[in-house]
């Protein structure tokens, strides 16, 4: 599944939010060479990177955010929506009918995930592949709230899987504010944790109630998506990606 309509139900008022993946086998196929898809100033962006890594990152990300913004605003043709970065990083789109739409993307180890969504609803989206966490490390950068202590003490997830649910929770708010991480991590830490599912958590942030945190893990991947509390986000879990 490449693609998923999504339902943003906010009291009688309903928008719809995309969200859509790229896998990098993809690129072995005709249909997602980067001319099919770039813009002529991204393939410019593009032949300018030198690294392997950071060529696959740029790929990855563009067709997986193209693909929801591509369905967002019924632009068949992904050449002529144009993402650009922001002062921090953040993606801009560009598009006759773009309006208020905007879009947030991750990547992690051959698999970008994208959500594209209306302005009115700040959302952000962030990825990790659990075997690649080290757990030691990262949770010596988290500034864990007693919640969160109290979460991982718990033992019912385990501990990469754990990690990854409150690093990609920083990640996924701090996209939403468009700030990235350019704050202390203990600033976008979690006050309440609660299953939703098998592999799924929903989390309300300690210094920002106003949003919320939604967490599942598939096929070893931690997906973490913040948005507005009021906000109700259909489906979720979503089913695969």
């Amino acid at each position: 599944m490449n693609l998923q309509t999504l339902t943003l139900r906010d009291g009688d008022e309903e928008r719809h939010a995309c969200f859509a993946l790229a896998r990098e086998m993809e690129f072995q196929t005709p249909a997602a060479l980067p001319e099919s898809f770039l813009s002529e100033t991204e393939l410019a962006d593009f032949g300018a990177l030198r690294f392997p890594l950071k060529q696959q990152g740029f790929l990855l990300g563009r067709l997986a955010a193209k693909r929801a913004l591509g369905a967002l605003l019924e632009e068949p043709d992904l050449r002529l929506i144009e993402i650009r970065a922001g002062v921090f990083g953040q993606p801009l789109v560009r598009h006759s009918r773009a309006g208020r739409a905007e879009v947030t993307l991750s990547h992690s180890h051959g698999l970008a995930v994208a959500l594209a969504y209306p302005g009115e609803s700040p959302m952000g989206i962030d990825l990790e592949t659990v075997s690649a966490i080290a757990a030691g490390t990262i949770l010596g950068e988290l500034q864990l709230s007693a919640t969160e202590k109290a979460w991982m003490a718990a033992g019912t997830v385990g501990q990469a899987t754990a990690c990854g649910v409150l690093w990609t929770a920083r990640e996924a708010l701090g996209k939403s504010m468009k700030i990235g991480l350019n704050c202390p991590l203990g600033i976008l830490s979690l006050d309440h944790i609660e299953p939703a599912g098998a592999t799924a958590w929903t989390g309300q942030y300690a210094n920002f109630p106003q949003s919320r945190c939604l967490s599942q893990e598939i096929d070893g991947r931690v997906l973490s998506i913040a948005m507005p509390m009021a906000i109700e986000l259909r489906p979720w879990p979503l089913a695969q990606y």
